[in-house]
């Protein structure tokens, strides 16, 4: 690990945030390192809001979890857990979003889910060529269809791992995953929603009520944001959000955030505009949080 996310200012006694990466993935080891390498070029202060963003925030990172093979990931199960014993925040960078299930695991059972993501990943099975570069750990290491990264809130869903739910920014689904979805209470609200301004008070208000005075697990899957800001992810869809919406949406959660992450961004050689919003979602996320 060349830089630490954010600071090397805090030890792990000082801080109120622990961070930690999960290597899921082909391109994951460079990817959670552009996002920290970034993150040491950003100003804290929100010049619009006036704010020290990371105020209250006192970050320090543990480095990368390796997992060689599936069942290494209960690692991120218990670096969670470890860091909530200890009375911090688990914030997690990843690869796919299969880790983020296992972050989950680590998590109140009353929690509340807050994702924001182009998918539903509320299939029952899927694979494809994508899916095993996602979650590929090695060549001699199959990935599952059943659980992976298309799969991962389903399964999460099954396992009362969550409370309720709420998918922001959804733009690709399908009939069997929409109706999952209502029959599970599970609130899907679409970038077509949320980039008018209609739609996004409507899901602000939508998102306060359903946080309130709750225990909320953000996740935040890069590709929610439009491709024209964010190239650098494994599934591109257009009509995604802007930063805009992202911050009001954060800013809205009225709860507790208990454990949060960040992932699917894939590195790409000749931009560095992912990362650096990445890095910069990771700030205002850690200004609500802390």
């Amino acid at each position: 690990m060349s830089k630490p996310l954010i600071t090397n200012l805090y030890s792990r006694e000082e801080s109120n945030v622990i961070a930690f990466g999960v290597i899921l993935g082909k391109k994951a080891a460079e990817s959670v390192k552009a996002v920290r390498d970034a993150s040491w070029f950003i100003e804290t202060f929100d010049i619009i809001s006036k704010r020290n963003l990371l105020e209250r925030a006192k970050v320090y990172d543990i480095g990368d979890i390796k997992p060689t093979s599936y069942a290494e990931l209960d690692n991120v199960t218990k670096t969670a857990s470890s860091i909530l014993l200890e009375g911090k925040l688990p914030l997690m960078l990843g690869g796919g979003h299969l880790a983020t299930y296992h972050a989950l695991k680590a998590m109140p059972k009353e929690v509340t889910l807050v994702v924001f993501d182009a998918h539903c990943d509320l299939r029952e099975s899927y694979i494809d060529e994508k899916i095993v570069e996602l979650d590929y750990i090695g060549e001699d290491v199959a990935v599952d269809k059943r659980l992976n990264d298309a799969t991962w809130l389903r399964w999460a869903s099954e396992e009362g791992m969550f409370k309720k739910a709420a998918v922001l920014g959804v733009r690709s689904g399908d009939e069997e995953q929409l109706a999952y979805a209502k029959k599970k209470g599970i609130s899907l609200i679409t970038s077509e929603k949320l980039l008018s301004q209609k739609g996004l008070n409507a899901a602000i208000r939508i998102l306060s009520t359903l946080t309130r005075g709750k225990k909320v697990y953000v996740s935040l899957d890069i590709d929610v944001f439009d491709p024209s800001i964010a190239p650098a992810v494994d599934h591109p869809e257009p009509s995604g959000i802007g930063f805009r919406e992202f911050t009001k949406l954060v800013r809205s959660i009225k709860g507790k955030i208990v454990g949060c992450d960040v992932v699917c961004l894939r590195k790409i050689s000749y931009d560095e505009v992912t990362e650096f919003l990445a890095a910069r979602a990771i700030f205002e996320i850690l200004s609500r949080a802390t």
